[in-house]
């Protein structure tokens, strides 16, 4: 959600402390220490140019490479794309999953949307898909449904329903109704029924009473403002785009007798932040390949999880700055570029470590609703041996600015390979 309103002090050594307005996720990350690092050749530490000179051969050499990861702020993600098009690369990101989920919906159905201030100051009923959203998003209750003022509703009066798993206590004024998510889109499908006047077959949909759909889809109607949330990352992986789609119908159908909004909740790592980059600067999505002639976009075949199962990439560079990219466990030679401390299931090739947006460096990342790119402040400086020093890690956009340097100024050859579609 990328909240804008924390409070964040410093230590005496420097550390940093949330010490208002912060989540569990928010007082980790930013608590994580400032530590020296050093550049790795498959576990021997080497000086960075040493480092850069290795990862730049294996990329140089490789005839079907990818870029993937691409957890990292704006500069971050358009020096990664541009070296991604100077090897004729496959770009995908570490959270693109429950991303082409929406994305995929989006084509087939359109989206009616809002903003997360709209919701917070309009929106009196909310219909949610899933049990997780304290884990994806720890922060919606206290800042988007039931926040401390509200323009244009009273903020203490909203209702909602909670769909999915789990037989816990719901929050203040919500209602559960227990559901296996894998009947989301039949669930959905039953409710755009009931609001548009017909009777759904059958007794109940998806484990949920008809007669319970009905008093969700009444108070849908009835709204001044409903809101049809989901956790894309929760659905499941071979049908989420269906249950989205089902969900954007059933906001249109509300929408013919009051006002209805979609919200969709995810996107660990800039997740939508990177799609947008790849899009203005290429014309496509993520899940493409650039530099081999025009940018090729194919969500099914440029699907990087898919392509490294197969083994059908010989080489993989890895970004990960930022929090929700973590390594993949892959035979693939692999140049990493990682916050410090960032778990490692072996050592790659190449390991350099760079800093962190926000913490370590200036920037800017996408918030979730999509309308609003927010500036990252740099926050802390590194105290390395009892020394306050400007930070010493370079940023991702630094070390890709430099592989870039290190490889031929036109695009590389590149070989043409047939990949399986999945």
């Amino acid at each position: 959600m990328a909240c804008d309103d924390l409070t964040v002090a410093h230590d005496r050594v420097g550390q940093l402390r949330v010490t208002d307005n912060g989540c569990a996720r928010a007082r980790t990350l930013f608590a994580l220490p400032a530590l020296p690092a050093h550049c790795f050749i498959r576990g021997r530490a080497v000086p960075l140019d040493a480092a850069l000179d290795a990862a730049a051969a294996l990329l140089r050499n490789a005839a079907f490479p990818a870029v993937g990861g691409l957890a990292a702020d704006t500069e971050g993600v358009s020096a990664a794309l541009a070296l991604a098009e100077r090897l004729g690369a496959v770009v995908d990101h570490a959270a693109s999953e429950s991303l082409f989920h929406g994305l995929r919906a989006l084509q087939v159905t359109g989206a009616m949307t809002a903003t997360f201030g709209e919701v917070r100051n309009r929106a009196d009923l909310f219909v949610l898909f899933g049990t997780e959203f304290d884990r994806h998003a720890p922060r919606l209750f206290d800042r988007i449904i039931h926040p401390p003022k509200a323009l244009f509703r009273d903020a203490g009066a909203v209702r909602g329903f909670l769909i999915g798993p789990g037989d816990g206590l719901a929050p203040e004024g919500f209602e559960r109704l227990t559901a296996n998510l894998i009947h989301a889109p039949a669930i959905a499908a039953a409710l755009s029924q009931l609001v548009a006047g017909e009777t759904p077959h059958g007794n109940r949909v998806g484990g949920i009473a008809m007669a319970d759909l009905a008093r969700v889809a009444t108070a849908l109607r009835e709204a001044r403002f409903g809101v049809v949330g989901w956790v894309a990352a929760t659905l499941d992986p071979a049908a989420g785009d269906v249950a989205v789609e089902a969900f954007n119908r059933l906001v249109v159908t509300v929408n013919a007798a009051t006002r209805c909004a979609g919200l969709s909740l995810g996107g660990k790592g800039n997740a939508l932040g990177a799609n947008y980059v790849c899009a203005w600067q290429y014309g496509v999505p993520l899940r493409s390949r650039l530099g081999a002639g025009p940018p090729e976009h194919d969500p099914l075949r440029y699907r990087l999880k898919s392509l490294l199962a197969e083994d059908g990439i010989d080489a993989l560079l890895w970004l990960s700055a930022l929090n929700g990219a973590e390594v993949p466990d892959t035979r693939t030679p692999m140049v990493v570029l990682a916050r410090p401390g960032q778990p490692l299931p072996h050592d790659p090739e190449v390991l350099i470590p760079v800093a962190v947006p926000g913490l370590d460096h200036a920037g800017s990342i996408h918030r979730g609703d999509g309308v609003a790119a927010l500036p990252l402040r740099r926050l802390r400086f590194h105290k390395f041996s009892g020394k306050s020093s400007a930070a010493t890690l370079p940023t991702a956009a630094a070390v890709l600015n430099a592989l870039l340097d290190r490889l031929p100024a036109t695009p590389l050859p590149v070989l043409i390979r047939e990949t399986a579609h999945v």
